[in-house]
């Protein structure tokens, strides 16, 4: 009898795992795989007017280069706390700059792959012709960037603020605690012809995170107690943090050059409203230098 009884437990236990599991993934909120939202720092950048060329650009790299693990508020766990995918995420920024009007990017993260696969080619195009008899051409030349862009993801300062607030009355409470933490990135651009870093901007995102929890604690009856508890926890995703900062950073060197002359808008005047909106973003004012002067000077022209 107590083997029945436990081969029936035992298989409503399963029953119920079953049914657990299909419910965990085949309910209103489970969402299915979607196409990333792009960010506000994403939409500036795609929509910056035409440069008057395009800029020849490589990236080797882009690193984690803070060295820091997650940390969950009770030991440091053994994974970085930020994303490693950093070198990803500036090859998408470029390419979405002004809707691919801004930058000719080379690839160079996989450039060993690339040549091995080029190799390859080269190899098979010499021992074997074409279906008519006649010899395959050869491979063309590879790009290359004019500009390499280097940097990385210099800090990642957790808990530069932490707060909450809470109340309870006759059994009846409730909790709110936020945490904000602070992502840095750093983006150089440098001459390959000359080897000299002619810009380097920074930006950083705050990442917030809040917690919301509610209790309640009444006596029934003298020797009866309820008690209930609820909770909820929003965090900001830390890799879309990282992709804001990445994309305002290359927003703020294509203005930053534009500034200094190393390159101009094909339209002076949207390039004129496109410097004094970033110079309204940076400084809080749009103030007349150079370069508004020298757009000024194309318009009267």
């Amino acid at each position: 009898m107590r083997l029945m009884k436990s081969l029936m437990l035992v298989a409503t236990l399963t029953l119920l795992c079953g049914c657990s599991s299909l419910s965990l993934f085949d309910n209103p909120a489970v969402e299915e795989a979607h196409v990333t939202d792009r960010t506000r720092a994403g939409k500036i950048l795609a929509n910056l007017p035409a440069p008057e060329a395009k800029v020849p650009v490589a990236v080797y790299d882009f690193q984690d280069q803070t060295g820091q693990f997650k940390n969950n508020g009770a030991y440091t766990e053994y994974s970085s706390a930020v994303t490693k995918g950093g070198y990803s995420i500036l090859i998408k920024a470029l390419l979405d700059t002004g809707n691919r009007r801004w930058f000719d990017v080379a690839e160079r993260g996989a450039l060993k792959n690339l040549l091995q696969e080029r190799q390859l080619i080269k190899i098979m195009r010499g021992e074997y012709a074409g279906p008519k008899g006649e010899k395959l051409s050869k491979l063309p030349p590879l790009i290359y960037g004019g500009v390499m862009l280097e940097g990385g993801i210099v800090s990642y300062d957790s808990n530069i603020l932490t707060g909450g607030l809470g109340a309870v009355y006759m059994g009846i409470g409730g909790t709110m605690q936020y945490r904000r933490d602070l992502v840095t990135i750093y983006l150089r651009a440098v001459s390959v012809q000359s080897g000299e870093v002619l810009l380097a901007v920074n930006s950083s995102k705050t990442i917030y995170s809040t917690s919301l929890d509610a209790n309640f604690l009444r006596y029934l009856t003298v020797d009866n107690l309820f008690q209930s508890e609820g909770g909820v926890t929003m965090n900001e995703p830390t890799q879309f943090a990282v992709q804001q900062a990445i994309e305002t950073a290359v927003y703020s060197l294509i203005m930053e050059g534009a500034i200094n002359h190393l390159w101009t808008f094909a339209d002076p005047k949207a390039g004129k409203r496109a410097i004094d909106d970033y110079l309204e973003r940076r400084d809080g004012t749009a103030k007349p230098d150079d370069a508004t002067k020298t757009a000024a000077v194309s318009e009267s022209k």
